[in-house]
C-alpha cells in the first residue's frame, strides 16, 4: 500500500486515465484508500464522478501483433512478438519472424505455449540488432460446423483481436458468416469488452456494482424495493460496456444495432443458431 504522502503523480495520472474522473479528486480518492487504485475506483464511482471501469493498459514493451486465418475462415491464430524498440518492431526481417513463429504455431497443434517455440531464430535477430526479442503470447481458434474464426488487426500492428462464432450447420463458413466475425472482431478492438455475454460476470462484479448504484442513490427518498429496480436497471449500462452481445455497434451511429442483433439476422439468413464462443485482445505490451 502507498501512504498519503507517498501518493505518486503517475497514480493519480493512472487513475484518472482509468475512470475518467478529475485530477484532485483522483489524488484525494488514492489518499482515502491509502493508495488501493481498486478502492480509489470504486470509491470515485460511488460518488458518481467516474465511469464504469475497465482494465488499465500497461505497456511494457513494443512489438507486433501478427494473425494467421485459414483459407476456409475456420481457423486462425493471433500472436505478439516483442522487442525493446519500436524502431526494432518496424524492421522487416522482425515482422518475418513474427510470421515464422505464427506459422509455427499453425503447423504444430502440439505447441500450447510461447515457452515451446524455437528461441534460435529471435536470438539470431536479437543479435543483430542488440535488443532482446521473444514471442509473448498466442491464442489458437477453430470454429465448429460452419462457424468462423476471424482477425482484426490494427493501429500499426498494435492491436489485434481473434474471435471464434460456431455454428451448429455442418460445412463451411458462408461470406456472411466470414463478415459477422470480422465485424464482431472489428468491435472487440474498438469497445474492449470483457466477456461474451452477460452470464459469464462473475456474481461478484454484479453484486459490487449493485451496492455501487445503490451508494449512488443514497439520500434518495424512494423505498428499498425501488431502489433495487433502479440498481438492477443501471446493471444495462454495465453489460453495455463490459459484455460484446449488449453492446452497441460502433459502426451505427444511432447506437439502435446491438452486437446480438447482428449475430441473429445471420443466423435466421443460414438457418442455424450460432454461438459466440470467445475472444482475445492483443494490445502490444499490455496486459
Amino acid at each position: 500500500m502507498t501512504s498519503a504522502m507517498e501518493i505518486k503523480a503517475s497514480e493519480v495520472q493512472k487513475l484518472r486515465q482509468t475512470t475518467g474522473a478529475g485530477l484532485m479528486d483522483c489524488k484525494q480518492a488514492l489518499t482515502e484508500t491509502k493508495g488501493d487504485m481498486e478502492k480509489a475506483i470504486v470509491l470515485l464511482r460511488e460518488r458518481g464522478i467516474a465511469k464504469s471501469s475497465k482494465r488499465a493498459d500497461r505497456v511494457a514493451a513494443e512489438g507486433i501483433v501478427e494473425a494467421w486465418i485459414s483459407d476456409a475462415g475456420n481457423e486462425g491464430i493471433l500472436l505478439e512478438i516483442n522487442s525493446e524498440t519500436d524502431f526494432v518492431a518496424r524492421n522487416a526481417e522482425f515482422v518475418a519472424l513474427a510470421k515464422f513463429y505464427t506459422a509455427k504455431v499453425r503447423d504444430n497443434a502440439s505447441i500450447t505455449s510461447a515457452d515451446q517455440l524455437p528461441k534460435e531464430p529471435a536470438e539470431e535477430l536479437s543479435g543483430k540488432v542488440g535488443e532482446k526479442i521473444s514471442v509473448r503470447r498466442f491464442e489458437r481458434m477453430k470454429a465448429k460446423g460452419a462457424g468462423t474464426v476471424a482477425a482484426y488487426i490494427h493501429g500499426g500492428s498494435k492491436l489485434g483481436v481473434l474471435l471464434q462464432i460456431d455454428s451448429e450447420k455442418a460445412g463451411v463458413p458462408s461470406e456472411d458468416m466470414k463478415n459477422l466475425g470480422k465485424e464482431l472482431a472489428l468491435q472487440v478492438a474498438g469497445a474492449n469488452p470483457s466477456h461474451v455475454n452477460r452470464t459469464e460476470v462473475p456474481a461478484d462484479v454484479l453484486e459490487r456494482e449493485k451496492d455501487i448504484a445503490k451508494k449512488q442513490m443514497e439520500g434518495q427518498k424512494k423505498p428499498p424495493e425501488i431502489l433495487e429496480k433502479i440498481a438492477v436497471g443501471k446493471l444495462q449500462q454495465y453489460y453495455e460496456a463490459h459484455c460484446l452481445l449488449d453492446q452497441p455497434h460502433v459502426r451505427d451511429a444511432s447506437g439502435k444495432t446491438k452486437i446480438q442483433n447482428l449475430v441473429d439476422s445471420i443466423a435466421k439468413k443460414e438457418g442455424t443458431t450460432l454461438r459466440v464462443v470467445r475472444f482475445v485482445r492483443f494490445r502490444v505490451g499490455a496486459d
